[in-house]
């Protein structure tokens, strides 16, 4: 987005709930564009009637409604969408599975585990993906269970011998639990045959690793697990290339460089961002600007990020001038939602770090990559409930392996975490951390985010 000033004059001129929206906030158009107050869900989109917020004030040429992933207190957002703010989408997923995943010259079969419904996620990916297998020209197959990972493992079981390559298309989260269940039902997977482009959740390079591993890719292939970001609110942010995820790798595998430039041992997703959003970095939050059926002027995503400039890489002196070569001048960081963390009576456990810990356990200890963590009030007494999916709950003395070798991890995370617990839970004669671990059922995966669940 070239100029960011007269679009949002642009949206002040022509969308009444804009107009509201900046007179409630005491805010005046005229000013500069850094001066206009975020929106986010609970004050505008939730605040004003879904035409108010359109162009014109009304729907138009809407032709369709989805909603978002997530769910509000206030209530869900849904989003009426215009034909402009999709029609580049069916190209670009089709391109973009021929350059990572080869689809034109590979038998491909393609598995989307999404929730399905009115969520933009799995609606328009499984929509675009079967227009493309109808029109013939590629050899792709595409099935759509959803989220029933049990009839998804069904399907790949009894077609699985007829294809090379083998997508399947989920979150994150989903892919511990996809495994688990191939294994219980016996199928042997080729190695390399599986890929996993996933929607909707942060990950790890570790995680990336791991799964490149436990399907027989190379630990560097880029694409076994790979993703975009953005979401129903904004459309597409950003999405990985293999420059991207080389210099994510760069940055996982030199501790050092990586906590020096990011500050943290878990290297963010690194994204070329898309032409037409406007991203700007606010107090460490991603903001967006787009133009859409419902236009967003400086909308607080509530995601953590940050920009990498190409010509300051350059100067670190540690990235191969191949590899620089490939980077595009800027580019986005993302770390996940801002509010991935649990406050720990006053204390910040990040549930990224906490889930490579649970991956870095000993195979035997059999996690799927799965867990939640629940706040619960007793009284005045805050207890963190941990509950672990794990593949088979073998002798029955998981939970306390768990639990010990978690709140070891904590402790030597954290001095300030050390104390407090130590001190709080002799204070009051309990553990305020208990876990306990579930062996995974086919249903499990209706779990479509995984960490922090709400009491």
């Amino acid at each position: 987005m070239d100029n960011v000033q007269a679009f949002s004059r642009r949206v002040f001129d022509a969308v009444p709930g804009y107009r509201s929206f900046l007179e409630a906030h005491s805010a005046s158009i005229e000013g500069t564009f850094e001066t206009l107050p975020l929106q986010t869900k609970q004050n505008y989109l939730l605040e004003y009637p879904i035409e108010e917020l359109c162009w014109n004030g009304t729907l138009g040429n809407c032709h369709l409604i989805g909603s978002s992933s997530g769910f509000s207190k206030s209530g869900s957002v849904f989003w009426p969408k215009r034909p402009e703010d999709e029609i580049q989408y069916l190209d670009s997923l089709e391109s973009m599975l021929i350059r990572n995943y080869g689809i034109d010259r590979k038998r491909t079969l393609i598995i989307c585990c999404m929730a399905l419904g009115t969520w933009f996620g799995g609606m328009a990916i499984t929509a675009a993906l079967r227009v493309i297998a109808a029109t013939g020209r590629l050899p792709i197959t595409v099935c759509t269970p959803g989220l029933n990972l049990a009839e998804a493992v069904e399907i790949y079981s009894r077609f699985c011998t007829h294809f090379t390559n083998v997508l399947w298309i989920t979150n994150p989260s989903n892919i511990g639990l996809i495994t688990a269940l191939i294994q219980r039902k016996g199928v042997a997977v080729p190695p390399g045959s599986c890929s996993f482009p996933v929607v909707g959740e942060y990950f790890s390079e570790t995680f990336r690793e791991s799964v490149a591993r436990r399907y027989g890719h190379a630990p560097d292939a880029p694409f076994v697990v790979w993703t975009g970001y953005g979401s129903a609110d904004t459309g597409d942010i950003g999405v990985e290339t293999a420059a991207t995820v080389r210099l994510r790798k760069l940055f996982h595998t030199n501790a050092g460089f990586g906590r020096e430039l990011f500050g943290t041992d878990d290297t963010p997703m690194i994204l070329v961002l898309a032409p037409k959003a406007h991203v700007e970095l606010l107090d460490g939050r991603i903001i967006v600007t787009k133009d859409q059926l419902v236009p967003l002027v400086r909308y607080n995503t509530g995601d953590e990020g940050g920009m990498l400039d190409k010509a300051g890489l350059a100067g670190l002196g540690a990235i191969p001038a191949e590899l620089l070569a490939e980077l595009p001048e800027r580019m986005l960081f993302v770390r996940g939602r801002a509010s991935d963390s649990i406050i720990f009576y006053g204390t910040n456990l990040n549930v990224q770090e906490i889930n490579r810990h649970f991956l870095s356990l000993p195979g035997e200890m059999a996690y799927t990559g799965l867990f939640t963590v629940r706040r619960v009030e007793q009284g005045d007494v805050s207890v963190f409930e941990f509950t672990i999916q794990v593949e088979n709950l073998g002798d029955g003395t998981l939970a306390e392996q768990y639990q010990d070798a978690l709140i070891r991890y904590l402790m030597g995370q954290s001095l300030e975490f050390e104390a407090k617990y130590s001190n709080l839970t002799r204070s009051i004669g309990e553990e305020l951390i208990r876990v306990k671990v579930e062996e995974l059922t086919a249903t499990t995966g209706a779990i479509k985010h995984r960490y922090i669940v709400e009491s």
